[in-house]
């Protein structure tokens, strides 16, 4: 009987160590926090373009956006858009009922609308302007969705790399003498890259010879990252 009870002791104690263990301790450290930018210019353009078309007859009204479409693809192929950069992205047919003058008058159906638009990737920003202005001439008629970028993001995002953890270094450096400790070696670094319009691109309303100029303006590569280091002495 007493060697069962010590027994139980023996396990209650090792049981009891196990859950009552002290976590793994953490080297004092500091956190810091820093932003690099790199600006870049953009190169490449995407822009929805698309048709429009309502007719009270449905054949009529696929048949002008079909019509339309098929010219400003054309277009935008003969101005140098390669047709792997030309994807569909909306197509629809919808009736457009007419106005009920009270909720008990039946729907009439009174026209259709057909719509067709395609997502185009521009690979040269500096000539977007005129390459949107011929699909318009040739019959688009919407333009949307502008957007500018890089093709090619990697030597900005180095270079604001490489800023973000100079900066973190001074800052660090700057905590560590103002607290009194030395700065040690890195623990640990994570980052997030990203990309942000600088200043935001516009472009003119569509008017009836086309949308007219559109300014790429800028872009910066934006890298953050958050650098712990080791302080005080090992």
């Amino acid at each position: 009987m007493r060697r069962r009870g010590r027994a139980l002791l023996v396990g209650a104690v090792l049981l009891g160590g196990c859950v009552t263990a002290p976590p793994a301790t953490t080297p004092d450290g500091i956190s810091v926090r820093a932003t690099g930018r790199a600006a870049v210019q953009p190169d490449t353009v995407f822009v929805n373009v698309g048709v429009e078309a309502r007719d009270p007859a449905l054949a009529a009204a696929t048949a002008d956006a079909t019509r339309r479409m098929t010219a400003a693809l054309a277009r935008l192929k003969a101005l140098g858009v390669a047709e792997a950069d030309i994807v569909t992205v909306g197509y629809s047919v919808d009736p457009i009922p007419a106005q009920r003058r009270t909720e008990e008058e039946p729907t009439r159906i009174v026209a259709y609308r057909a719509s067709n638009v395609v997502r185009v990737r521009i690979r040269d920003a500096a000539a977007a302007g005129g390459i949107v202005d011929g699909a318009v001439a040739a019959g688009a008629n919407t333009v949307s969705a502008l957007q500018f970028t890089v093709s090619d993001p990697a030597g900005a995002e180095r270079e604001a790399r490489a800023q973000a953890v100079a900066l973190a270094a001074a800052k660090a450096r700057e905590l560590a003498a103002a607290a009194g400790v030395p700065l040690g070696e890195v623990l640990s670094i994570d980052e997030d890259a990203v990309q942000r319009p600088m200043p935001v691109a516009r472009a003119v309303m569509m008017g009836a010879a086309g949308p007219g100029p559109i300014e790429a303006g800028g872009l910066e590569i934006v890298v953050s990252v958050q650098v712990r280091y080791r302080v005080g002495a090992r």
